[in-house]
């Protein structure tokens, strides 16, 4: 560096290949593919297998509740043997309720499950995933507005 009584300072920068002038590297090398890692499928995969699986499960669980609470009819002693009474689901309004709620559960989780199959064939596809977390939110906030 040199300097004079100006007080200015000379930068000394060394000068590049004129052939290397104007040219950017290349964004698709092989470098720069390579060091992408590729999406890792088989989690989400494995996870979609799982969240249908235990949709199948809650379908299941739901429709049977459902089934056997709509159809139960029992006789049951009051005091004695000889005062009885008949019990069934639309008695009171709490089994009502849960009947009914149980049946839109069902209507639900089966209405879902083509969104979880296409998350199993599509693993990176975000808006059906998206779509189930939303409506796994909104379903049970919404049950308990149910008026019998």
């Amino acid at each position: 560096m040199a300097t004079d009584k100006s007080g200015e300072i000379a930068i000394n920068m060394a000068e590049t290949k004129a052939s290397a002038k104007g040219t950017a590297p290349l964004l698709n090398s092989s470098k720069a593919v390579a060091a992408v890692e590729p999406p890792n499928r088989g989690a989400k995969k494995g996870l979609a297998v799982g969240d249908f699986v235990l949709r199948l499960c809650a379908l299941g669980a739901a429709l049977g509740a459902t089934v056997a609470m709509g159809t139960a009819d029992q006789l049951l002693p009051f005091f004695t043997q000889f005062l009885q009474f008949e019990a069934q689901y639309d008695d009171f309004d709490t089994f009502r309720f849960f009947v009914m709620a149980l049946g839109i559960v069902s209507c639900y989780l089966l209405l879902s499950l083509p969104l979880s199959i296409i998350c199993i064939i599509r693993p990176l596809a975000t808006t059906p995933r998206l779509s189930l977390v939303i409506f796994d939110s909104i379903i049970p906030s919404t049950l308990p507005s149910i008026k019998v």
